[in-house]
Order: C-alpha cells, then structure tokens, then sequence
C-alpha cells in the first residue's frame, strides 16, 4: 500500500518515488507510487494536482478494494522512478480552508450549540452545513468573532496517532470504514480544538490570515454556512469593495449612505413603474377605442379586426386584444413580426368561434405552436416578417 507521507508533512512539494503499479482509469494513465505527497479525494477535501516526471497529474483517488492511490495522468508515463511535485497553491488552499473549517465548526459549537453535519472545498464554494434550523446575526457574528480570535492567536496546529478506544475530547464526524495509519489520527489546535481528520493542514492558525462567512442558505432543517479563509477572503473582500466603492461613486455618496440611496431610488423605482404602466393602459384603451370606432362591421353587426405589427410587446398586444373583445360582437386577431412572432386571437363572450381553433391552424400553416380557449388564443415563437403576418391574419379573418 502507498504511504501517504503528506500524514506527517503537509509541506513538502517535492519528493521521489518508484512505480508499483502501471493501469488504465476510464481510458486515462494511472500509476501507483510506493510513496507520495499527493492527497487524494477524501473527506471534503479534493485532490492536489501537480506532476510526476513533468506529466500533470489530473486527479488523485483511492482505489476501493485495497486503499491504494491513484494518480491519474494526461498523458502515458513509462518510467519506474519518478519525481514529483504537488501545485502548492492548491495545496496551501486547502490547507487553510480545511484548517479554518475545524476552528469555524468549534465556533459555532461554543457560540450557538450548532454542529458540523457537512463539510465542501471546491475552487469556487468553501461550506458547512450546520445541524441547526435558524441562526441569528449576533450568533454569526460571535462565532466568526471567535474564530478569527482563534486564527490571530497563533495557535499550534499538530496532527498526531490516538488508540481507537481513547477518543475522549475527540470531534468525530465520521469515521473511515479502515483506518491507513496505527491509530487514530486526530488534528489538536492547541486549547481550542481536537478533531479526527485525515486531510493537511497548517502548522499554526495564524497561516490561515482570516476567515470570513459570506452567507447562509436553508437546507432542509440545516443551515449551510458559506465562508473563505486566507487567500480567498481576500479576493473576495477586495472584489466586493471595489463593487461598493463603485457604486457610491455612481450614486455620489458615501459608502455608508449607499443603503439609504438605494433604498430611496427603489422607491423612487416603484413610483414612475406604477405611472408608466397606468399611462400604458391609458394608451391602450385609446388605442383600442380607435381601432373599434373605425373597424366596419360586418354580417350581424360583429367587427372582425386585424392588426399587424413590427416589434411590439406581447404583453402589450395581449393586453389590447382583451380590451378589444371586452365590448360585445368583436373578434381581435392581432400580432407582432419578428424573430419570435406572436400571434392573439380573442373573440367577444357573446360569439360562437372558437378561436383556439383557428389559432392553431393558423400557426400551423406557419410552422409555429399555439393555442388556448375558444375566446381567446395565443402562440407563436417563430420568425415572421411583417408582410407575412399580415397575411396570415387576413387568411384567418377569411374562415371566420
């Protein structure tokens, strides 16, 4: 079985080592080393990459049936010796975010009796789901407020071999089916925190710099916790007050009066949209009492009117169409051209045709889909030109 030094020595990037085993993984180059550095998939932390003799390695796991690792290659390497070398930005990455999740998860268990069911480490989300259903902001607080104590304390960070039977003191979220070393392996923050754990980590808290809990989300009766630590809070924070700066600038305040602003402006917002749209169905129903005043009327008195249009919105055309067939004896059949042309057809409640009907067959003849209820129909979603449209709407009006 490989050994896995990185137990030990979670910062040493390069070593040597001899191939035990050559295979294929999904039509992908493996090896197995006698030795490696390389941490494999495994208890929320993903795996380092880096090379072996120049080749990339691509993705690292444990193969199940005996626990060996799999260093997964983009390309074929034939050589027996090998020399490698883990991407230590990753490695450092994660050596943070693993670290600070311990001392995050101890926080919230002193701050708010909250405990870790869940732990995730991509390169985009660091999170952990808290066996708990609702966590108040001075509790959030509290407990990143301890954590960063934690960090700025300078604290050791020691891994080091347990007997199985003396985990007393020990935070153990789950246990691996077979332990790889001659004991349990436990992760001490000095006076802080003990925690059975197989990942790397720092050697003193104060290399993690930060850590900051950028918001929650509601699973279930869980709580997930999204943070980031060291490297990444930073970026995080100094994208987010560029983003701020940004916009006081834009709104010509200060950042601390950029709420109040926003805030008047979306009222200001909500003001002129009600206006607008009273405006616009005043227009309409001018629109529309135009359209019937001058509409002749035909057998029985009922008036059939067509209206083609060029890029017009569809909600608006809707909206005409139900004003037009609110008043007795009128049948509507309206649309807009474009690259996805709508077509209503609405007939007054007093009428017999049935206008889903006609639609259809209509957008049949079209190539497009539609229909709706015998008063009133709807469809489209194709590119008609507004000669087409036009056309169609008058074969329409010729089969009622």
């Amino acid at each position: 079985m490989t050994e896995r030094l990185y137990y030990t020595d979670s910062y040493t990037t390069a070593f040597t080592a001899r191939v035990t085993e050559q295979l294929q993984v999904d039509n992908r180059p493996v090896v197995i080393l006698d030795q490696t550095y390389f941490y494999p998939t495994s208890g929320g932390q993903p795996y380092d990459m880096g090379t072996l003799n120049g080749v990339p390695v691509v993705d690292v796991t444990v193969r199940e049936t005996d626990a060996a690792i799999l260093h997964i290659l983009d390309a074929e390497l034939t050589d027996e010796e090998v020399s490698g070398g883990v991407d230590w930005a990753r490695r450092f990455d994660h050596m943070q975010h693993h670290t600070g999740q311990h001392i995050l998860t101890q926080a919230f268990v002193q701050t708010a009796d909250a405990k870790t069911v869940g732990f995730h480490l991509s390169p985009d989300t660091v999170t952990i789901d808290l066996e708990t259903s609702s966590l108040s902001d001075a509790r959030i607080d509290a407990a990143e407020e301890l954590a960063n104590q934690i960090i700025w304390e300078n604290r050791p960070v020691t891994a080091r071999l347990r007997e199985m039977d003396d985990q007393e003191g020990v935070r153990i979220r789950r246990l691996p089916k077979h332990l790889l070393t001659d004991g349990l392996r436990v992760i001490d923050i000095e006076g802080f925190d003990i925690t059975a754990c197989g990942g790397t980590h720092v050697s003193r808290t104060g290399e993690i710099g930060i850590i900051k809990v950028l918001k929650l989300e509601k699973r279930g009766g869980k709580i997930r916790v999204e943070f980031r630590c060291g490297k990444r809070a930073l970026a995080d924070l100094r994208e987010k007050n560029r983003v701020v700066q940004r916009i006081a600038a834009d709104l010509d305040c200060r950042v601390t009066e950029a709420p109040v602003m926003l805030a008047r402006l979306r009222k200001d917002y909500r003001t002129q949209t009600a206006a607008l749209k009273t405006a616009a169905n005043q227009l309409i129903d001018y629109e529309a009492a135009e359209m019937l005043t001058n509409a002749p009327s035909g057998a029985e008195g009922i008036k059939v009117i067509t209206a083609a249009f060029e890029g017009r919105d569809a909600g608006e055309l809707k909206l005409l169409a139900a004003r037009l067939v609110a008043h007795p004896g009128v049948i509507a059949l309206i649309g807009t051209a474009g690259e996805k042309a709508m077509l209503f057809f609405a007939r007054s409640e007093n009428l017999p045709n049935d206008m889903g009907a006609l639609l259809k067959s209509t957008l049949t003849a079209l190539g497009g889909r539609g229909g709706g209820q015998p008063n009133f129909a709807q469809g489209g979603g194709i590119a008609l030109e507004i000669d087409a449209l036009r056309e169609a709407l008058k074969t329409a009006a010729r089969q009622l």
